[in-house]
């Protein structure tokens, strides 16, 4: 340095100098330079942007810096050993080397910014962290001492599934389905919703995945507008800095909806108690379009039902309505079905009866029961059993007429007001339709249903024939028919056995009712051929030889009905499903309490065509 300063002063001309002078001179100078260089170090370091990185397994995020002042000298090429940047854990005082990120790679970004961009790469080494973590640069200063400079400190986490941790279905993207929001914690990786307000299994799932992408079997779900089937579990695949999968199964019911309201919230009565007026029923399609509303009596009905946990019960309608495609009425039923494990048994049973050439049986469809807001399970609403065209189509009794029409009920229970004792059988007669008479037409039905029994027990009289006067045959065998194949056992009490005459008719049997005890099971022998007066027309063989005929005439509707029982049970599965948890069954009544549905609907077919074989073969002796 003094030589130049030297020859500055003097003003050389180094132009003049000879060469091998000017060569020493321009060496020394370029030697002192190398000697003497000031090396500009890191003062500061901070982050662009303070923020978290979020990290899936083994993959990178990145995080910006700026050095101060820009044109600091340092090592930033991380596959050298020389490198002077480092990325450290701050684990409470002290720090230490990260085990769950690294750096991958340092670039310059903006050489007049000093700004610099790091690459930080997840060492698939845990599955679960979150780190403070921070950048340092050491360096050798001027004075040859050592300088660390430090950035603030930031977050290090991976992502744990699930990115978000609820899904909706919501009323306003399934009207049709849904008449309120559902949603359901997914956080665990399966997550089950069980309503029976939930009509449909085709529904849109609503949910906020940020920026993942969320599929069902490779179809890119779109949040409120994509429609997945529920009928069979379904699983999401939300993908974003990781993969992971969710499972949604969903109970639900596609039955009609029946809400009822009493005034108050009062305590439906007994069926012994008068009718609880003032309440309504609103009764829903399965889309949730409103099928009927109107006001209505309610009350409990049954006998030996009405203790039982799940109550029935009866409707009384201010007006005439049809309901769920059933013809106009005012009284309606509700059918618990407690005992019943296949909840199938009226169901199919009437089904059976309408195989045959019975007069009239009730019309019936499963709904789902809310009395005062509250789920009171599955329910069969069917209709009451009375003299009207659209049911049990006889005419009217007048006051001043007595020669029908007339629905009476066999019944041990023997609990109408207008009742009396067959004289010869001594079989409950109760008035059910009308149910209060006048004392000539009490006399005359108790009257013509001795002269029947007359007819049927003298024997010179039965020889003659003389019951078919008084009976109608076909209607017999028919109902005969219906109860044997059903194995039901009630008309051996008899309970729940009705019968009709019409003006100027005979006695008709039915409509038939109460299958929910003890039938369909085991029972490949006569279950009631010795009850009411069956004992007395098989000994007639005009009788059997119309039994075998009407039996040729319907065999195969017979053997058609499983196909229609397992259609019904693939309807109310879900229902089912739902109601079981609800009502559990704490009585053996019909042997199949034990069993799930499936293998109790399984059961109840393999019982009836054993019964079905059974009964071909024996007729067919006849």
């Amino acid at each position: 340095m003094e030589i130049i300063t030297t020859l500055e002063t003097m003003k050389l001309n180094i132009r003049n100098l000879p060469a091998m002078i000017l060569a020493a001179v321009l060496a020394l100078t370029a030697s002192c330079h190398k000697n003497e260089e000031f090396v500009v170090i890191p003062e500061s370091v901070a982050l662009v942007c303070n923020s978290d990185l979020v990290f899936g397994k083994g993959t990178t995020e990145v995080i910006e810096f700026k050095v101060t002042p820009a044109e600091a000298v340092f090592d930033y090429d991380i596959s050298s050993p020389e490198c002077q940047v480092k990325l450290e854990l701050r684990n409470g005082y002290g720090t230490s080397t990260p085990t769950s990120v690294k750096l991958e790679s340092i670039s310059l970004l903006s050489e007049s910014e000093g700004l610099y961009k790091a690459v930080i790469r997840d060492n698939a080494a845990s599955d679960s962290y979150n780190d403070k973590v921070r950048l340092r640069i050491t360096v050798k200063g001027n004075d040859e001492k050592f300088v660390s400079i430090y950035s603030d400190t930031f977050n290090v986490r991976i992502e744990k599934a699930p990115l978000f941790r609820t899904i909706s279905f919501l009323k306003e993207s399934n009207e049709t389905a849904l008449n309120q929001d559902f949603t359901v914690d997914i956080s665990s990786g399966s997550a089950s919703l069980e309503s029976p307000l939930i009509g449909s299994p085709l529904l849109a799932a609503s949910f906020d995945a940020g920026d993942a992408k969320v599929y069902v079997d490779g179809v890119e779900q779109i949040s409120g507008v994509t429609v997945n089937d529920y009928s069979s579990p379904v699983t999401f695949t939300v993908r974003s800095k990781i993969e992971y999968t969710f499972t949604v199964s969903l109970l639900y019911s596609t039955l009609p909806k029946v809400f009822i309201e009493t005034p108050g919230g009062k305590e439906i009565p007994s069926k012994w108690e008068d009718w609880l007026s003032g309440s309504t029923v609103t009764v829903y399609n399965p889309d949730w379009t409103v099928n009927y509303s109107g006001q209505t009596g309610i009350r409990g009905r049954g006998n030996s039902t009405w203790s039982y946990p799940k109550k029935p019960y009866a409707l009384k309608l201010d007006s005439k309505a049809e309901i769920l495609g059933m013809p106009k009425h005012k009284r309606w039923v509700l059918l618990a079905n407690w005992m019943d494990r296949t909840l199938l048994r009226n169901c199919v049973s009437f089904n059976l009866a309408e195989r045959t050439d019975l007069a009239y049986t009730p019309r019936g469809q499963f709904v789902e029961v809310f009395i005062n807001g509250k789920h009171k399970g599955n329910y069969f609403l069917c209709e009451h059993i009375k003299v009207d065209e659209n049911r049990v189509d006889i005419d009217e009794l007048d006051e001043d007429e007595t020669d029908g029409g007339y629905i009476m009920e066999l019944d041990s229970y023997y609990d109408e007001m207008y009742k009396f004792k067959s004289e010869k059988r001594g079989l409950p007669y109760m008035f059910k339709d009308p149910d209060e008479v006048t004392t000539e037409q009490f006399e005359f039905m108790q009257g013509f249903v001795n002269n029947l029994e007359a007819s049927l027990y003298d024997d010179a009289r039965f020889a003659r024939g003389e019951y078919k006067d008084y009976l109608d045959v076909d209607s017999f065998i028919d109902w005969w028919l219906v109860m044997e194949l059903t194995g039901i056992w009630e008309p051996n009490h008899p309970k729940s056995c009705y019968m009709h005459k019409d003006k100027g008719g005979k006695l008709t049997a039915g409509p038939v009712w109460d299958f929910d005890w003890e039938t369909y099971m085991s029972t490949t022998w006569w279950r009631i051929k010795e009850t009411l007066y069956y004992d007395r027309l098989f000994q007639d063989e005009s009788f059997k030889t119309r039994v075998k005929e009407r039996w040729n005439m319907f065999r195969d509707d017979f053997a058609a009905l499983p196909d229609f029982i397992r259609s019904e049970a693939e309807k109310i599965a879900g229902s089912e499903a739902i109601n079981h948890k609800m009502w559990p069954i704490t009585m053996v009544v019909n042997q199949d309490e034990h069993l799930s549905f499936e293998q109790a609907v399984d059961r109840m077919i393999s019982s009836y065509e054993a019964k079905l074989k059974w009964m071909e073969k024996e007729i067919g002796k006849w």
